[in-house]
C-alpha cells in the first residue's frame, strides 16, 4: 500500500483570502512591521492589511484572492494617499502578469 501525503490547499475565495492575508502579515512582521487587518481609512475605505514600521511608516497591502477580485475592485488607488508603501498580496497561482508594475507584490500563502 502506497501512502501519499498532500497538503491542503485553500479552495474557496474566503479561504484563499485568509491564507494570503496570514502569509503577508507574517512577512510584514518578519520585516519589522506591526500588521493589522481590516483597517478603516479616513476616506471610508478599508485596507486588508496595514502595517506600521519602526520609523512610523505605513505599508498597506491589498489582498487579491482571484483574477475576478482584481478586475472588479478598482478602489485600491484610493489607499495610496494613506501609506508610504503599497503592495498587492496574491496566492502563488494568481496570474501576476495582470497586475500593474507600480505597486509592490507579495506572493503568499498561509
Amino acid at each position: 500500500m502506497d501512502l501519499v501525503l498532500t497538503t491542503c490547499q485553500p479552495t474557496s475565495r474566503p479561504e484563499i483570502t485568509q491564507a494570503v492575508t496570514r502569509g503577508a502579515a507574517r512577512l510584514l512582521a518578519a520585516l519589522g512591521y506591526a500588521p493589522l487587518t481590516e483597517v478603516c481609512l479616513p476616506n471610508g475605505r478599508r485596507a486588508d492589511l496595514m502595517a506600521l514600521g519602526r520609523r512610523g511608516d505605513l505599508f498597506i497591502v491589498e489582498v487579491k484572492s482571484s483574477l475576478e477580485d482584481f478586475r472588479t475592485d478598482l478602489k485600491w488607488r484610493e489607499y495610496e494617499p494613506y501609506c508610504d508603501a503599497f503592495a498587492f498580496a496574491v496566492a502563488p497561482e494568481f496570474p501576476r502578469d495582470v497586475l500593474p508594475d507600480d505597486p509592490g507584490l507579495i506572493v503568499a500563502d498561509a
